[in-house]
This record gives C-alpha cells, sequence and structure tokens, in this order.
C-alpha cells in the first residue's frame, strides 16, 4: 500500500502533570486519603496495571494522517471509550477524488479521542499478529507518539497473548506464544507489573 508510506501520526493531546495527580487524587479518595504529590513512574506503572476506574481520567488525542481508508475502518471498529473523526470522502466534501470510484486505499485523515484503558484494550487487538499488517503499523506509529510523553503506558501496550500469559484466544493462532521471543517478551511484562 503506497498510502501507508506516508503514513503519520500527529500527538494533539495527552496527560499532563495535573492529570496524573487528579487520578492519584481519584485513586485515594477511594479510600478517604488526599494527596497534593505527583504520583512516581512505579505508581503510574501500577494503577495502569491494575486497570482501576481512575485511569480513564487519562486522555490522548492524535490523529493519523494519509491512513488508508479500509485501516480506518478497521479501526473505527473500536468504539468502548474512544471517539473517532474520520475525514470525509464525500464528493461534496473534499474534492481530491471521485468518491464512487475512490480505491479502498484512498487516504483520510481519522482524529480519535482514547482514555488510557482504551488504548491498553485496542492494543490487546491491534498489536496481534492476526491483524493486518498495515492495521498494526498504524497502531504502532500511534503507540511510538506516546513513548515519550507517557513511557509507562506504552510498556503496557501488548497484544492480547502477552496479556494472557500466553492464552491465544484467537480461532487461528500465529504462535507467536511458542516462541522464544515470546517467553522473553512475557517475562519482561510480569516483571514490570508485579508488585514488588
Amino acid at each position: 500500500m503506497q498510502e501507508c508510506d506516508r503514513l503519520k501520526v500527529n500527538l494533539l493531546r495527552y496527560p499532563s502533570e495535573n492529570d496524573w495527580l487528579l487520578v492519584k487524587q481519584t485513586a485515594l479518595s477511594t479510600i478517604w486519603k488526599k494527596s497534593n504529590k505527583s504520583p512516581s513512574a512505579d505508581w503510574r506503572i501500577k494503577i495502569l496495571a491494575s486497570e482501576h476506574s481512575p485511569i480513564r481520567q487519562l486522555s490522548y488525542t492524535w490523529e493519523w494522517v494519509n491512513l488508508p481508508y479500509w485501516v480506518s475502518v478497521h479501526l473505527v471498529r473500536h468504539k468502548f471509550g474512544i471517539e473517532h473523526f474520520v475525514s470525509s470522502q464525500r464528493n461534496d466534501k473534499q474534492d481530491m477524488y471521485d468518491r464512487n470510484k475512490a480505491p479502498q486505499d484512498a487516504p483520510v485523515t481519522h482524529r480519535a479521542t482514547a482514555n488510557a484503558q482504551t488504548i491498553m484494550n485496542i492494543s490487546k487487538k491491534r498489536l496481534c499478529n492476526c491483524a493486518s499488517l498495515e492495521t498494526i503499523k498504524a497502531w504502532e506509529l500511534f503507540l511510538e507518539s506516546i513513548k515519550e510523553v507517557s513511557p509507562e503506558l506504552y510498556k503496557l501496550c501488548v497484544p492480547n497473548c502477552i496479556y494472557r500469559g500466553g492464552i491465544c484466544a484467537e480461532f487461528n493462532s500465529c504462535g507467536f506464544n511458542k516462541t522464544e521471543l515470546f517467553e522473553n517478551k512475557l517475562k519482561n511484562y510480569i516483571n514490570m507489573i508485579e508488585v514488588k
């Protein structure tokens, strides 16, 4: 797909230190505690890995530019905790091509807003080797855009087989969960989230 070669991601919004403090304060409020101290990286990993409800306050907005339409269709299937805004292909809204004759890889701009829980959930499906290579690439490109600003979330975005500790529930397994590379990645994942 030639359009995939031009694909890029713009990260438009990500959680601030104040947003993280709010998550910590929200979590602590459930156990009658308070804090005005920003959470540590270890605490962020723990709250994300535990998937407790305060992480749904962490919001990200990004856009894929030059995303093939058919890949956008894969991504728009995710609907809980995410909103999608895809550029129109209607002939009265754009003049780049005739929608009636447009190929499935016609480029669109696909903007999304999602919370941290949803990003981890989508990663379970879109990092799976059973997803299309182009969709995996689009999702990996988004994850790369958050790596520097949200390293804790980035590290917890794994395919379902790692999240499930080696169980593959796909109809046709790719076999990744039987490899040495999988074992190494699973070990790293467990070491990262294990309570010490």
